[in-house]
């Protein structure tokens, strides 16, 4: 199968969220938002819908950040923008279903902010608030928006473009590219990424590895936890892109045992690649093998 095909899929997918005739709930539902209580809210909202006859699909995603708003929810009402609600147990769930979803009231008391560009009285937008306006999002993009367990949002979303590409690359161009793109890793060190790669590259040896150091070994630090959580594949095509570049053929995660759903979704997300030609031999039909 080729990648076009692969995307043309993966859209068809995605319109069935991204263009949904009804409202969408997205939930954020890793770890810091179920131990807060996002499953049954989630069951909350559920049997709120039941109850009131209003639809709407209930979307598990990722972390989009402030855990201390979790259980975080989005509502994303046809024609509204996307609106953020925080502490929403599930007491605050049937509130919103009755007031926003049937009574079309925003109910400001618990809002966060909205994203997206469209505006609603009395909704500030998130990137205009203090905690936000400063970032640019590039690796957490789509965290809170996509369902994660779902290969098909992920390659909806520009997913697998970038192995695609590096694919029809020569090996020494994509560490040129790295090199020019200032990428250093997130430890103390801050080493280059591109010195890393190219250092793979020159490396002796018929039998290379990717390793994955998905421990996280700073008190208080969650960032690898959240990014297996809320958007596996982006490790997986990271992985396959060095794979093909240093010339190595297998990969290795180190991830802890007691992140058990991060290492559900790994799993599930590994499955996924193998099954649609992206992970495996032959990777689309490059003759590569990661």
């Amino acid at each position: 199968m080729t990648f076009a095909s692969l995307q043309q899929k993966a859209m068809e997918e995605w319109r069935k969220i991204s263009e949904s005739p009804i409202t969408n709930i997205y939930i954020g539902a890793a770890t810091c938002g179920r131990s807060a209580g996002a499953m049954a809210t989630k069951k909350a909202f559920s049997e709120a819908l039941e109850r009131t006859g209003a639809e709407a699909n209930l979307i598990e995603v990722g972390c989009y950040g402030p855990c201390y708003a979790e259980p975080l929810i989005c509502i994303e009402k046809v024609g509204a923008p996307k609106i953020f609600y925080r502490n929403v147990d599930a007491v605050r769930a049937l509130e919103l279903t009755e007031k926003y979803l049937v009574g079309d009231d925003p109910h400001t008391d618990y809002l966060f902010g909205s994203v997206g560009g469209k505006t609603l009285a009395g909704v500030p937008e998130l990137k205009s608030l203090s905690t936000f306006k400063s970032q640019k999002r590039i690796l957490f993009e789509t965290f809170g928006f996509i369902d994660p367990t779902n290969i098909d949002h992920y390659i909806a979303n520009g997913g697998y473009e970038s192995l695609n590409s590096a694919l029809t690359m020569a090996q020494k161009e994509i560490v040129n590219e790295l090199k020019a793109s200032g990428l250093r890793g997130r430890g103390g060190g801050g080493f280059p990424a591109g010195r890393k790669w190219e250092a793979g590259l020159k490396a002796a040896g018929d039998e290379k590895y990717v390793v994955c150091n998905a421990d996280e070994g700073d008190p208080g630090a969650f960032m690898d936890r959240s990014v297996l959580e809320g958007d596996p594949h982006a490790v997986l095509e990271g992985m396959a892109i060095a794979g093909y570049t240093i010339g190595g053929s297998k990969g290795y995660i180190y991830v802890r045992a007691e992140y058990p759903l991060a290492v559900t979704r790994l799993q599930l997300a590994i499955d996924q690649a193998r099954e649609k030609g992206l992970l495996g031999d032959n990777i689309l039909g490059t003759g590569f093998c990661f």
